[in-house]
């Protein structure tokens, strides 16, 4: 029969164990999930709220786009990845293109954020509850750290990118500074 003490001092290797591994696993999975700067078809459209919308997958532009899409052939500067990689790289792209597609036509429009937003915000209310789930619920110690590691990033990263975002304040200001440029540059024209 072992002692208490004995197996308390099992138990951060496990979690220093488990980390590695997982450290490891993800270490490998980035690779394969990497996506090409440089692709040879670019296809472009602009979206209901006359945004620029760039993509080299043909399959993440909604329908509604597609009849207006400009497509664009660049020459790939980068070297070449082999060809079980580029296969694997195309099925993720496309699967994580298609899951975003849905999951973002499932997202409610919350009064007075813009669509990017309404979906940031979302998205970051599932991964809070799902992180103070993990908080309450768990027993381990080393699982409530991280869940309020992770509370704490999302409070910080949740409102940075609602700021940055489409439509978002970021982007206002933006287009009031080339309004208030191109009001100026006129200005300038008029004068003899």
């Amino acid at each position: 029969m072992e002692s208490p003490g004995l197996k308390q001092k099992r138990h951060p290797k496990r979690w220093i164990h488990a980390i590695g591994v997982l450290a490891v696993g993800a270490s490998l999975l980035v690779p394969l999930v990497y996506v090409d700067a440089s692709a040879a078809t670019m296809y472009s459209y602009i979206d209901e709220h006359g945004t620029p919308v760039f993509t080299n997958d043909f399959n993440t532009i909604p329908e509604r786009y597609r009849a207006r899409v400009k497509t664009t052939e660049e020459a790939s500067t980068a070297p070449q990845k082999s060809s079980t990689t580029n296969a694997v790289n195309e099925h993720i792209s496309g699967w994580v293109g298609q899951l975003r597609t849905k999951v973002s036509s499932t997202v409610p429009a919350i009064a007075g954020l813009s669509s990017s937003q309404s979906e940031i915000l979302t998205f970051a209310g599932f991964a809070a509850v799902i992180l103070l789930a993990a908080m309450t619920l768990s027993k381990g110690q080393g699982i409530r750290l991280l869940a309020l590691w992770g509370l704490i990033m999302l409070g910080i990263a949740t409102p940075v990118l609602m700021y940055v975002s489409n439509d978002g304040p970021m982007d206002v200001l933006k287009n009031k500074a080339s309004q208030v440029e191109k009001q100026r540059q006129d200005r300038v024209q008029q004068i003899p």
